[in-house]
């Protein structure tokens, strides 16, 4: 009787430890799919151009500060191939390898630039950047086999790749201008920057293919610079001329979860 409770027992939980962990050693691919909530940090910013005084003298325009820190949230897709443990199959401790290819969205979210002016009677430009980006990395992925669980597993990954930036309406204030958008006549403007993450997380099999799993994302995307429109107000503002809008180096932080399928 008492082996047939512990059987009924172990059959509940899925598997006994020793076919858990052969489930848990297959090699193979996967696909994954998972959404998260987030931060932006502050970046520097600034803003170049010139005012056109008459059709021979310009005055040079140069606003230079940081954005405030933002949420962000996110969303994407995963697809993969993980190998056995490296190390013996009989070994508690092991190491999967795993090679990804991800990309995801990140939705769009607002910061605001703060940036003086120079010369620094203009006053301060206050500079709205609506700002989206869809990033694509490959990773490479590890993932640890404990003797502690054969259904949970840490496992921490990094990867490199691009970000594909756009930002929507912008808006370049100034309360010495009261209704004028400097960057009327084009709001909106996109670039290409490298990008990098860490992420460290947390993954439970929930049936033999498929995998709960939370993590900590770390992104990073380097420095990008967009062109905006002129000023176009006839008879209430000086042309101008395009305006460059430079960004510095932006970190994301998330929290993220997702279901992983293992084929």
């Amino acid at each position: 009787m008492r082996q047939l409770i512990v059987a009924v027992i172990l059959c509940t939980l899925g598997a006994t430890p020793g076919m858990a962990q052969k489930v848990a050693d297959d090699a193979g691919p996967y696909f994954g799919a998972f959404g998260g909530l987030g931060a932006v940090s502050s970046a520097s910013m600034q803003q170049k151009g010139a005012v056109h005084l008459n059709q021979h003298f310009s005055l040079p325009i140069n606003a230079r500060g940081a954005t405030d820190d933002g949420h962000a949230h996110m969303a994407g897709l995963q697809a993969g191939y993980e190998w056995s443990p490296w190390g013996p199959a009989s070994a508690n401790w092991g190491v999967k390898p795993a090679a990804e290819l991800e990309g995801f969205y990140i939705g769009r979210h607002t910061s605001v630039g703060e940036l003086p002016v120079m010369p620094r009677f203009l006053g301060t430009q206050y500079v709205y950047f609506p700002m989206s980006a869809g990033v694509v990395l490959a990773n490479a992925v590890f993932t640890f086999k404990t003797p502690y669980s054969h259904k949970i597993f840490p496992y921490l990954g990094i990867g490199a790749g691009a970000a594909f930036t756009s930002v929507k309406g912008s808006d370049s204030a100034n309360p010495l201008e009261p209704g004028i958008n400097h960057f009327n006549s084009d709001p909106d403007a996109s670039d290409t920057a490298f990008a990098m993450q860490l992420k460290v997380g947390v993954k439970g099999q929930l049936s033999k293919n498929l995998y709960l799993f939370t993590e900590y994302r770390y992104l990073s995307i380097s420095s990008t610079s967009y062109t905006f429109g002129a000023t176009d107000y006839p008879g209430l503002h000086l042309p101008t001329a395009s305006w460059h809008v430079g960004l510095g180096r932006q970190h994301y932080n998330f929290v993220v979860a997702g279901l992983q399928y293992k084929f």
